[in-house]
């Protein structure tokens, strides 16, 4: 759900429910990026089901009624969060196998984010069956680890559990990486891609984003 503030063009609608109100601001568009979901990775599944699965259902539906020729759609490192524990394989490309979910301690408990990362990947498949069913061009971006507010690789913490470090994005990459797929080619039919910056040593690959949207990272988490 958008949350206006003193920006008068800007649209609240709870995308989890169909509603023409919405819907018509998707006419005439050339490109969507639906970044709207619930962030929190480790909730229960029903806390995410309406966000996280039917407003995907809804975008997608209303992109493709109205003609929209693409959809950049915000998925989730989570949706590869398995791998965490194990080391190989040691680069993490999108086509190999999605193991969603991973294990880190919260408030003393251990928490695991299958629900999150699993309903991303769900998404991601909504994405591939629009694409072919309905014409849409679809672009994934498995977003990688981005804090709120300046997102500087200063304010991270040294002893932050590497797995996060090395998959962290900054606010400038985030922003030329989103651009670089709205501008991508219009014949690319359907794309997951991996979105970090250019992370020393991080087993991400981004390889797949450099050669199919242009993406050219500038920050390093340990630079």
């Amino acid at each position: 759900m958008c949350r206006p503030r003193e920006q008068t063009d800007i649209v609240e609608a709870d995308l989890a429910t169909w509603d023409a109100a919405w819907v018509k601001h998707f006419q005439g568009v050339d490109v969507v990026v639906h970044l709207a979901a619930n962030p929190n990775p480790v909730p229960p599944w029903a806390d995410l089901l309406g966000s996280n699965l039917e407003a995907v259902v809804n975008v997608f539906e209303a992109a493709a009624q109205s003609g929209v020729r693409r959809v950049v759609y915000a998925s989730s490192n989570h949706a590869m969060g398995e791998y965490k524990d194990v080391p190989e394989p040691h680069v993490l490309t999108t086509d190999i196998a999605a193991k969603p979910g991973a294990h880190w301690t919260v408030d003393g408990q251990m928490r695991n984010s299958i629900p999150y990362g699993a309903l991303k990947l769900v998404g991601e498949r909504i994405g591939k069956c629009y694409a072919d069913a309905r014409g849409l061009s679809i672009i994934g971006v498995r977003i990688g680890w981005v804090m709120r507010g300046d997102n500087r690789s200063a304010d991270i913490a040294p002893q932050r559990d590497p797995w996060f470090r090395r998959m962290w994005l900054s606010n400038r990459d985030f922003c030329h990486l989103f651009e670089c797929c709205v501008q991508a080619d219009p014949e690319i039919h359907f794309a997951v891609i991996n979105g970090m910056s250019n992370n020393t040593d991080m087993r991400w690959d981004i390889e797949q984003a450099r050669q199919l949207v242009g993406y050219a990272p500038q920050d390093d988490v340990d630079a």
